[in-house]
């Protein structure tokens, strides 16, 4: 296996539309159903994808799919031991992500500025 930059290989993991969200929404709760995650992320994602990319976290050992053995099913997703890494950098990219939309809150709200001059 080649080595590669250890960015490359996290943004690759994590990264992507649904991911990252999903391991938030998992780390803020201790687990959830899939229908309960699926709302908790604005419901904007279909089931389909959803359980394409939870199966992709399980697969980098991010998420553990806990089945109860019930009737009627009861299956519920958690961050594992492995998964709860992340939550560092989760933390620091949420708090860039709300510095970011005040920069550019501020940036927009700069007098004689329109927001959609180009740099050349």
């Amino acid at each position: 296996m080649e080595s590669r930059v250890g960015i490359s290989v996290t943004l690759e993991v994590v990264c992507g539309k649904w991911k990252g969200l999903i391991l938030w929404k998992l780390l803020q709760d201790e687990s959830l159903r899939f229908n309960a995650l699926r709302r908790s992320l604005d419901g904007n994602i279909s089931s389909r994808i959803l359980a394409r990319e939870l199966k992709q976290l399980m697969n980098d050992g991010l998420v553990e799919r806990i089945d109860h053995q019930t009737v009627p099913p009861h299956v519920e997703y958690r961050l594992s031991s492995y998964g709860r890494s992340t939550a560092s950098f989760l933390h620091a990219m949420n708090q860039w992500g709300i510095k970011h939309q005040e920069e550019m809150r501020a940036v927009q709200s700069y007098p004689g500025r329109t927001g959609d001059e180009s740099t050349s």
